[in-house]
């Protein structure tokens, strides 16, 4: 009985110290880009990655648009675009986690979005 009282306050300080020193490490940071190569110009695009919705301006066709986003916790893309024209294109794709920054590029293309490109920094090869 005497010893689960040091091992209560140990433990309640453990957590106490982890919590105090995981307020000091960065965030999980994520970088999307979305890359126009349909031929026209993208009116409207957004890009969902759970409760954050990342609005892009008008990108031109041929040009490039990025953000910057902290990772919520596992998740994954939901794009969605739209032309000039009026079409409009959507993709599900790629997947996201603490513990690891994300590098991705979507590429809107004449029909359909794809994504091109994916590196967690936690993984970079040198």
């Amino acid at each position: 009985m005497k010893k689960w009282i040091p091992c209560s306050v140990l433990l309640m300080c453990a957590i106490v110290f982890g919590s105090w020193l995981h307020s000091f490490l960065p965030p999980d940071i994520g970088v999307v880009i979305l890359e126009n190569d349909s031929g026209q110009d993208i009116v409207e695009a957004t890009i969902r990655i759970r409760e954050i919705e990342l609005v892009f301006p008008k990108i031109p066709d041929g040009d490039f648009c990025a953000a910057r986003y902290e990772i919520p916790g596992d998740s994954h893309y939901e794009v969605l675009v739209t032309l000039e024209s009026g079409k409009t294109m959507s993709l599900e794709s790629g997947y996201m986690t603490n513990g690891a920054d994300a590098f991705d590029v979507m590429m809107v293309r004449k029909n359909q979005v794809v994504h091109r490109f994916s590196q967690p920094s936690g993984f970079l090869v040198p």
